[in-house]
């Protein structure tokens, strides 16, 4: 089984430059969150913020091929978490396409997957499993105030960030 989930919002560590997005559960509290790259963070931000850019993205790109071809993105899913080995785990997606009568799966970062999803309203779900072992309580709630509750203050002190990452400067000579 899955759950339905809404992307809540997109944040950033200020100090590390780290990006988490986090899902909602429908009629739920609960937040999964899901630490992403810069590219896919502003992706999603952007989208969900409802800012268009100039030229298409990556996701804009990929929706507009698949328009073309007549494929359409029914659902997402973020369907595992694998451990990587350094204590921390990777989430794996599927991409849904839908081609005339036959329906595709494509294996796909689960961010990608996010940020297609938000681009065409497609469902985004996530198997039972991965929620139930990932997902802290939203800010405010009562449950989780044992080994997690540190880890959602961390999470909500995280501010949203709809901009694109910044290039580091380069470092100053005397002359």
């Amino acid at each position: 089984m899955y759950v339905p989930c809404v992307v809540e919002s997109v944040r950033v560590h200020v100090l590390t430059g780290q990006h988490v997005v986090l899902l909602q559960a429908r009629g739920s509290e609960r937040l999964l969150p899901i630490w992403i790259g810069p590219d896919q963070a502003f992706s999603i931000a952007q989208r969900v913020a409802g800012i268009r850019s100039e030229r298409p993205l990556t996701h804009d790109l990929m929706v507009d091929m698949l328009g073309k071809l007549e494929v359409e993105i029914t659902r997402v899913v973020v369907k595992d978490l694998v451990d990587d080995g350094n204590g921390s785990g990777v989430f794996h997606g599927s991409v849904f396409l839908q081609s005339g009568q036959r329906e595709i799966e494509v294996d796909s970062r689960a961010s990608d997957a996010i940020a297609l999803a938000v681009r065409v309203g497609a469902r985004i779900l996530v198997a039972d499993e991965v929620f139930d072992r990932s997902s802290i309580a939203a800010e405010g709630s009562s449950e989780d105030e044992g080994e997690l509750s540190v880890f959602r203050q961390f999470i909500n002190s995280l501010p949203d960030d709809p901009t694109p990452p910044q290039e580091p400067m380069p470092p100053q000579t005397s002359g």
